[in-house]
This record gives structure tokens, C-alpha cells and sequence, in this order.
């Protein structure tokens, strides 16, 4: 609960990433001025109203070769209500994994200030479906979770917090845990119309098990940071190519298996990784 105060208090002065950009600038009837607002806006457009991005990582677990195909999609509404989808496909010991899909709505609960310096506070909730996969989870799990933005002209700051609230997982050997908090961090910056650099810093505390009667179940809470720069680069007016790499500032440690937990989901759990992607937008 402090977090969350936290979050919220901080979000006057402060901001998540460099998201969801993409307001009208206000109109003037001077041509000059319309026309240089014009320019601004375009500058400033992070992402349309529907973009779907393909991303391909290449990370390890137990010091084995993983490739993971991930694929995600964004659809913002013009009623302050967006949607979120995901999916993804792993490739691991020479078979393909099935993941977990994820199905997130959010809204636009504050947004305050002009297009190039505008504060956001988006507030979301969904859930992720089980895997029958060895790497995918297979419980069902319920996510909630608060992010803010923040712009100032050609660069952009922000902060999350994400709380993913795992069921009872239906396979056996899988380790139960408790609830899974994400914090964030991240800086992006806006060098030209083709040239974006975006670092974010990340958080996760993964909570020990309640369910006592479960065997298999995470005794005691870990947690782990990474660290992940990307370079965007504009190919075509509507299609990015991105490339970047993640690595861990404090490694994710249990006394218990922690690939039986399932934490795919989570970004850099396993390993350091690389990846490389394609954002289309509309």
C-alpha cells in the first residue's frame, strides 16, 4: 500500500515511458503555426493508435540455449481506454514451448499538459491464461498494475508498478509462489525522426507461497534487477526496428529450482539476453 501511494504522489512531477503518444495537437488558426505544430506532433507520435511489435530473444536457462519469440499489440481507443495483448512461443532443448497469453485493459485516468509535455497516469488490469508448456506457467493469473509518463519535449521519464497475482498451478511439479511485484524505471530519448535510445530498470519480488498444504511451493521471497537498453530505429513511417539487450544488476537466487517456478513471463529471470524486433503502426 505505500508503494501504491507512492506511485500516485509521484506522479506530479514524474512519469513511466514513452507510450501511447498520440494526441492531436491543439489547433491554431495561424497557417505558420499550424504548420510548425504539425511538425511537433509528428515528432512526438511514440506510437499510433494500433501497433503490433514482434520481438525475438536469445537468453539461456540451467545454461541451455532458449530463443523466444514474443508477439504484442497495442490498440488505443479514442475513449481513453486501451488494450494490451500478448503472446509467446519459445524454442528450448530443440522443442517448441507454447506460452502464456495475456489479455490487459487499461485506462487513461489523468493526462494533464500540451502534446510535447504532457503527464499521464494510465491505470490497467487483466489476466494471463495457463500453459500446458514446460516453460509457460500453468496457473491463471490476475495482474493489476499503475504506470505514469511524463514529456518533456524530446525526452521522456517514468515509473510503474505491476502486482501479478498467481493462482494454483495445475501441474504438479510446478513450484507455487506468492504474489509477484514488478517496479520500473525508464528514460527514453528522442535523438531525430529515425533515432530513439529507451533504458528502463527493473524490479521484481517474488513472495513466498501461502497454500500450505501444497508441496511444491516457494518457501522463501527473492528478488532480482535488470537493466535493459534498446536503440530504435525508423525504417519506413510506420515501421521501427529495435535492438537491445538485458542484463541483470542483481541476479534472480532461490534455494529452490527456479526454473520449476515458471517465471517466463518475467524479463530476465534465467539469463542476461539479446533481442531484436519490428514495431508496425497504424
Amino acid at each position: 500500500m505505500k508503494v501504491f501511494i507512492f506511485l500516485l504522489s509521484f506522479t506530479i512531477f514524474n512519469a513511466f515511458a514513452l507510450i501511447d503518444y498520440s494526441d492531436s495537437a491543439p489547433m491554431i488558426k495561424n497557417t505558420s503555426q499550424t504548420k510548425v505544430s504539425n511538425e511537433v506532433k509528428s515528432q512526438l507520435s511514440w506510437k499510433s493508435d494500433l501497433s503490433l511489435s514482434t520481438i525475438y530473444e536469445i537468453g539461456e536457462i540451467n545454461s541451455k540455449k532458449l530463443g523466444l519469440l514474443s508477439v504484442n499489440t497495442h490498440v488505443q481507443t479514442p475513449f481513453n481506454v486501451y488494450f494490451d495483448l500478448n503472446f509467446w512461443q519459445a524454442n528450448f532443448e530443440s522443442q517448441n514451448q507454447v506460452g502464456n497469453p495475456q489479455f490487459l485493459v487499461g485506462f487513461n485516468w489523468f493526462r494533464f499538459g500540451s502534446p510535447n509535455d504532457e503527464a499521464r497516469v494510465n491505470l490497467y488490469g487483466g489476466m494471463r491464461l495457463s500453459s500446458k508448456s514446460n516453460l509457460g506457467s500453468s496457473s491463471t493469473d490476475k495482474i493489476f498494475g499503475i504506470e505514469t509518463t511524463k514529456r518533456f519535449h524530446f525526452f521522456g521519464l517514468g515509473l510503474g508498478y505491476e502486482v501479478t497475482m498467481p493462482s494454483t498451478p495445475k501441474s504438479s511439479n510446478q513450484i507455487a509462489t506468492g504474489n509477484i511485484h514488478r517496479i520500473n524505471a525508464s528514460l527514453g530519448w528522442m535523438v531525430s525522426n529515425d533515432i530513439q535510445f529507451h533504458f528502463e530498470a527493473e524490479n521484481f519480488r517474488v513472495s513466498s507461497s501461502t497454500e500450505s498444504g501444497r508441496s511444491e511451493r516457494l518457501l522463501k521471497e527473492f528478488s532480482y534487477s535488470t537493466l535493459s537498453p534498446k536503440l530504435l530505429l525508423t525504417l519506413f513511417p510506420s515501421v521501427n526496428f529495435e535492438l537491445g539487450a538485458r542484463y541483470g544488476m542483481k541476479k534472480a537466487k532461490s534455494d529452490q529450482n527456479l526454473s520449476q517456478m515458471r517465471l517466463m513471463n518475467f524479463h530476465g529471470t534465467y539469463s542476461n539476453s539479446v533481442f531484436t524486433g519490428l514495431e508496425f503502426s497504424i
